[in-house]
């Protein structure tokens, strides 16, 4: 058989092509952090808390990424595009009043929200979840 210009064009662009398909791979890229979705219920004295922050901040700096979500009416979620590898993570909640109060030295004029939630849960927290590969990582968390 006898190679011509035109069979050797096309099987140069099938090992181009099937080399490509090798380095790129089929279907994209795969998660290198292995997030996960993360879903929650937040209750603040027994009732869903209407409003807040969530976040959640790795124990394990090499392994972990930080991550956080809004709390609409006692609910969190994250998609597993922006979830959590797996690990054991810190969890702070926040959630500012309506009410504001004086901060600061007299004569002051700045006024802030106050924070609904206690330190336990957010500024000096010791709260923590596990996040497992594979699993539905749903949590709940009841704040007094």
């Amino acid at each position: 058989m006898e190679w011509t210009t035109r069979s050797r064009y096309v099987a140069f662009m099938v090992c181009v092509s099937a080399a490509t398909l090798v380095f790129v791979g089929c279907g994209g890229p795969a998660d290198p952090l292995n997030r996960q979705a993360i879903r929650g219920e937040i209750t603040l004295g027994k009732k869903p808390l209407d409003k807040g922050s969530i976040s959640f901040d790795p124990q394990d700096l090499t392994t972990g990424r930080s991550g956080g979500a809004t709390i609409l009416e006692g609910k969190l979620a994250l998609d597993s595009q922006r979830g959590l590898p797996p690990g054991i993570y810190t969890v702070r909640v926040n959630s500012a009043d309506s009410v504001t109060e004086a901060v600061g030295e007299p004569g002051e004029s700045r006024l802030l929200p106050k924070e609904r939630i206690p330190s336990q849960w957010n500024s000096k927290s010791e709260q923590t979840i596990t996040v497992v590969d594979g699993e539905e990582n749903n949590f709940q968390f009841a704040i007094p």
